[in-house]
């Protein structure tokens, strides 16, 4: 079978499965396995073009198996080969260039003819249709090449389609920056799993300008002047997607290329190395290339996609050529499943457990306040010689909703994650370490085990995004995690929205959990991640304005110089987000950490149930303070467990209006300092019931 071009949007299935015979060219016979439709068969169905000779078998993104077996991706060129072009490697620029599906027949076919030194081996370790992106990549190699990025590069891209997110993968190898823009919220929404697992921003405008690089993947003549405004003087632009044609510029965006000094490179096509790399990218993000799957289709369903494929508002169709009806092959199946399941792993969808949870939190009863305080006061003592024990005792009974207040069990968690901003050199340990801390917590060997062992306290272990580790199941081990790590904030938002999210949410499932198998009366919350202080402080210094280089503490023990970096690298990226200051998800995902979510998360279930919640330093306090946000009524339930050596502490218990029940010089995190304040919660309970008032002991009161 193939699919001819006979007409304009005139396509005709012909059941004879043998490629035309060119004897001029010759070539190998191949059969063609998978072949994506591109946006230029589109065009082509829709507008014809000069040079175009029909009638025609369209496709050049196909992936073909010879008669041995072997698997391979076709570069879609035929060239001269000893032109200037041709000599420099450079052979998509061929004066001579035929183009597979345009001058000659493509992939819509059974079969195809293509020359020998054209096929380029694709790895059986790829699912085979995917091989259908090679042909796109490579074009946005070629065009990403020309723009030279380097490391931290921001760059924006006009276009959310396929191409333009291949464009943000590419940017992401390269190490820079990608920023998606893309006018269509219906396409948004379609490529949502797809953001969320890659970790890349996309919305309908930007105010962010400064761009190190852009590049069009759209025939949008305003994404092409806006372009232009966004970018850095001594930028670079890559003009890879050509316009529409006949359409009038102002001159004056033109001129920005003269004044901005801007560097403008065109793309067209790629080259047989570009394919090549294409391959390697493909084999690294396989299950992100699975998400821009439209659908896998019969070649009788072409015809009626080819309008839908013109309009831009789809992904990518693949042409299965064996798949003669609309049943579902092994490799379709398994590619639907496989984007469920990372669609689920990156963004849980806990949406109406957290609205069920925010629901749920109510004020404490201060009906109660003054006969818990008599109550108190009536002890045999001198007025308020127990200090902040006796401030305690009367939180639980608030809390509790009762005179006679109890810790029946206790339990904390020490939420672990790794963060993207250590590549700034913020810590003096290397982002390894947090795997390594985890597994001794597991072992029994850090000091937070030692204190809950001491207290009695039962201890759960979150990972929730530990980078570079999927840990094996372990009795005090939780797998919530979003992703491996965040991104690095100094140059890119922490997280996605998304993300966000779904940390918040599984800080409350891993809350929710434990809960329902063992209930407590008093959680605290606890942290783990290396560079965990600098988005602390970061989240602290976004919603109380406190100046970072008056707020940032030594974390795990950074010299004055370390300290003096980490504070510029706060207040440059919190000059550069511009969190909401009042909105903790916007400041939690520009800034934030995926453990400082989780703990938000907790907190917010554990008041929902009426747990008292013992937070433990700067980390956990930030958790707090994004919790407060939220919902400001958590704070009846919060208690700070001690006064950490790290200043921006300080500066949000004083937001939140929490006095801290120790100071013990303390700066370890791992929940520590909760331990030992949730011991005296226990204990303020306890005199709270157990203690005999001046009545019950026959004591004189003071005249």
């Amino acid at each position: 079978m193939r699919i001819i071009l006979s007409g304009l949007r005139k396509l005709e299935l012909e059941l004879d499965s043998n490629p035309i015979e060119d004897a001029t060219h010759g070539g190998k016979r191949l059969r063609v396995l998978y072949c994506g439709i591109c946006r230029t068969d589109a065009k082509m169905w829709e507008e014809g073009h000069r040079e175009l000779k029909l009638p025609r078998v369209p496709g050049h993104e196909v992936v073909v198996e010879d008669e041995k077996g072997g698997r391979f991706v076709v570069w879609p060129g035929r060239v001269c080969g000893h032109c200037k072009s041709c000599e420099n490697g450079r052979e998509n620029l061929c004066e001579k260039i035929e183009i597979m599906g345009f001058h000659f027949d493509g992939g819509f076919a059974d079969y195809l003819q293509a020359p020998e030194d054209n096929l380029i081996a694709f790895p059986d370790t790829i699912p085979s249709y995917l091989g259908s992106f090679a042909e796109p990549t490579g074009c946005v190699i070629n065009a990403i090449e020309k723009i030279d990025l380097a490391r931290g590069d921001k760059v924006i891209i006009y276009g959310g389609g396929t191409t333009g997110l291949i464009a943000a993968l590419v940017c992401i190898e390269k190490g820079a920056v990608p920023f998606v823009v893309e006018k269509n919220e219906e396409k948004i929404s379609k490529v949502k799993p797809f953001l969320s697992a890659v970790g890349i921003d996309c919305v309908k405008d930007t105010r962010k300008s400064d761009f190190d690089a852009v590049l069009v993947a759209c025939p949008d003549l305003a994404a092409f002047g806006l372009g232009l405004v966004k970018l850095r003087k001594g930028g670079r632009y890559s003009f890879f997607s050509g316009l529409k044609k006949n359409e009038k510029m102002d001159t004056n965006l033109l001129n920005l290329i003269h004044y901005k000094e801007a560097s403008m490179y065109g793309a067209y096509g790629l080259t047989r190395e570009n394919m090549k790399q294409a391959i390697s990218i493909i084999e690294k993000w396989s299950s992100a290339f699975e998400l821009l799957v439209e659908n896998i289709v019969s070649p009788v369903e072409v015809p009626d996609l080819m309008k839908g494929v013109l309009s831009g508002k789809h992904l990518k169709y693949v042409i299965e050529l064996d798949k003669k009806n609309h049943y579902k092959t092994r490799e379709a199946k398994n590619k639907e499943r496989r984007k469920k399941e990372l669609a689920a792993h990156v963004a849980p969808q806990f949406s109406s457990l957290c609205t069920e949870i925010l629901k749920k939190i109510e004020e404490v009863d201060r009906g109660i306040e003054p006969t818990a305080q008599a109550k108190i006061d009536n002890k045999t003592k001198p007025l308020g010689s127990l200090g902040r024990l006796e401030d305690l005792a009367v939180q639980l009974s608030l809390i509790q909703d009762t005179l006679e207040p109890s810790i029946d069990g206790k339990h904390l968690f020490v939420f672990a994650a790794d963060h993207g901003v250590v590549e700034e050199g913020v810590s003096a340990y290397p982002g390894e370490v947090t795997q390594q801390m985890v597994l001794n917590f597991l072992a029994g060997g850090a000091a937070i085990n030692v204190l809950c062992r001491h207290f009695g306290i039962d201890m759960t272990v979150v990972d929730m995004g530990v980078k570079g580790m999927e840990f094996e199941d372990h009795p005090l081990l939780m797998k919530k995690k979003v992703a491996m790590g965040t991104r690095n904030f100094a140059l890119q938002e922490a997280m996605t929205h998304e993300q966000a999210t779904a940390a918040l949410q599984n800080g409350m499932a891993a809350f929710g959990e434990q809960y329902n198998k063992t209930p407590f009366d008093i959680v605290g919350l606890g942290d783990m991640g290396i560079g965990n202080t600098t988005a602390a402080t970061a989240v602290i210094c976004a919603v109380t304005g406190v100046d970072p280089h008056d707020a940032v503490g030594r974390g795990t023990g950074i010299d004055d110089k370390g300290l003096e970096h980490k504070a510029k690298i706060i207040a440059k990226a919190l000059e550069f987000h511009k969190p909401v200051p009042k909105d903790g998800m916007d400041i939690l995902s520009k800034v934030g950490g995926f453990e400082i979510a989780g703990i938000a998360g907790a907190a917010l279930a554990a008041a929902s149930k009426r747990v008292a919640v013992v937070l433990d330093g700067v980390i956990s306090t930030a958790g707090g303070l994004i919790a407060y946000l939220i919902e400001p009524k958590v704070k009846d339930y919060l208690i700070a467990g001690h006064r950490s050596v790290e200043k921006s502490q300080s500066a949000a218990l004083d937001y939140m209006g929490i006095e801290p029940v120790v100071d013990l010089n303390m700066r370890l995190g791992e929940g520590t300092g909760a331990a030992i304040a949730m011991n005296l919660v226990e204990a303020a309970c306890k005199i709270m019931g157990e203690m005999a008032s001046f009545d019950e002991a026959g004591v004189s009161k003071k005249i």
